[in-house]
């Protein structure tokens, strides 16, 4: 902006110009924040070196999904094209759900690869932890509130995803359940709710249960709520109970897998 102002210096008039700089500062908070979900997305995508050579593509065909867009209207099928292009590549035979035992399950499938939970797979790794959204109108990422309303990026995320990865599972899959909790099998969590409805027959032939309890007991899948009436009838279940000081013992000695259960 270009002001003049007119000033009388002894009998003489001076015309003197004001030249105001107009800044217009971009949020650097904003971008940051983006840099550094970028740089963590591309960080944990660039762990798989077999893989490394496609984590731009990934990073693109991510923010097509929720880029723009209101974060309650992201539904799964906003994620088919990532899915598409970043299959599961893993055995199909080794396949390991898990509730309400995260952590453990993940310690003990860090250190062998006879089981594969989500999270071991590359977009289960690289999204674990992370939230996302985007915003109508608006090309940034946003990480923080991303989760106050479902849909959201983050639940339709893992709600495709865990129902692509049980329909890839084959042969003989796997679960660990939580034995201390009251219904260890909840049919509205995501193993119930959806991975167990997709579980595909004849692919999958049968379904062992990994109960982890503090004392040794006996268990079977008719035990435990519902899951023998949710899961079809073509699957065969079986249910082992181990103690989770067991399962501590493995991991700590590195314990082929059959051995400790």
């Amino acid at each position: 902006m270009v002001s003049k102002k007119a000033l009388a210096i002894g009998g003489t008039v001076t015309v003197v110009v004001v030249v105001v700089v107009v800044v217009i500062v971009v949020p650097s908070v904003l971008l940051t924040k983006k840099a550094e979900f970028r740089e963590t997305f591309m960080k944990k995508c660039l762990e798989f070196p077999e893989e490394k050579h496609i984590c731009e593509t990934i990073w693109t065909n991510f923010e097509l999904a929720y880029v723009g867009k209101e974060k309650c209207n992201v539904s799964d099928q906003n994620y088919d094209q990532l899915l598409a292009e970043t299959p599961f590549k893993h055995p199909c035979g080794k396949t390991m759900f898990w509730s309400k035992t995260k952590d453990l399950v993940h310690k003990f499938t860090k250190k062998r690869d006879c089981f594969l939970t989500l999270e071991d797979t590359l977009l289960g790794y690289v999204l674990n932890g992370l939230s996302w959204c985007g915003e109508k109108g608006n090309n940034e990422t946003f990480t923080e509130n991303c989760e106050d309303c479902l849909p959201n990026p983050v639940s339709s995320f893992w709600k495709i995803a865990s129902t692509r990865f049980a329909q890839y599972a084959c042969e003989g899959a796997s679960v660990m359940l939580d034995g201390e909790r009251k219904e260890p099998y909840d049919s509205n969590s995501f193993f119930g709710g959806v991975e167990v409805p997709n579980l595909q027959p004849p692919r999958v032939k049968d379904l062992t249960v990994v109960l982890v309890t503090e004392e040794i007991r006996a268990c079977t899948c008719d035990s435990l709520g519902t899951l023998r009436k949710d899961l079809d009838q073509r699957i065969g279940c079986a249910c082992k109970a181990v103690t989770k000081s067991r399962v501590e013992t493995c991991i700590e000695d590195n314990t082929p897998c059959g051995a400790c259960w």
